[in-house]
């Protein structure tokens, strides 16, 4: 425990330093005149490093609030530390999707609410596979409107060609793909839809 408050004590010092741009010369004078004589912090104890640290507090020095992981509202505080953690930020970025869409899925699957306080790996697998899933929709999704823009159609025009579709096919995987598939054929089946024909 001491060994680690010497090492923080220690970088805030330096981090000190180079605030307060002391030169080589005026920071070893300053150690000497702080702890009576030393001029080197590896001859200080932590006693005496806590002393210097003050000293250039009261100099003008000013500690820097230690940045967070990430900058987003919601983010777990243990997202340094798990590495599935990162996985599932990493789909919330291409996904554009705040923490609170996947809080909302690991309610619903655990009824935990916050993924922060998710502990068993099975849990945070199966909000990375519900995450994954749903990128796949929405890149299924943004496949079709593209195919369907380069056919001077819209999503919308679908409803009209698919009545047989769920009403939900915008969200349901299966149908995306179907029309995925369907929509990168040749023209003809289109132009035959365009003109009122049938499949």
């Amino acid at each position: 425990m001491k060994h680690d408050n010497r090492k923080k004590v220690l970088a805030q010092i330096h981090i000190a330093r180079k605030q307060l741009d002391l030169d080589e010369d005026t920071y070893r004078q300053m150690l000497a005149t702080v702890t009576g004589g030393k001029r080197s912090c590896s001859d200080c104890n932590v006693a005496e490093l806590y002393k210097v640290l003050q000293h250039m507090k009261d100099r003008g020095f000013k500690a820097r609030p230690k940045k967070r992981v990430a900058q987003h509202p919601g983010t777990p505080h243990n997202l340094g530390r798990e590495p599935m953690l990162q996985k599932v930020e990493a789909l919330l970025a291409e996904m554009k999707a705040p923490w609170s869409y996947a809080d909302a899925i690991a309610k619903q699957q655990t009824g935990i609410a916050k993924v922060a306080w998710l502990k068993k790996p099975e849990h945070l697998r199966a909000l990375i596979a519900a995450l994954d899933v749903e990128l796949e929709k929405r890149r299924l999704l943004g496949s079709l409107e593209t195919a369907m823009k380069a056919r001077a159609m819209s999503l919308d025009d679908i409803d009209r060609l698919h009545p047989e579709l769920p009403q939900n096919w915008r969200r349901t995987r299966k149908a995306l793909v179907r029309l995925c598939n369907h929509y990168m054929m040749p023209d003809a089946w289109l132009e035959a839809h365009r003109e009122g024909g049938s499949q």
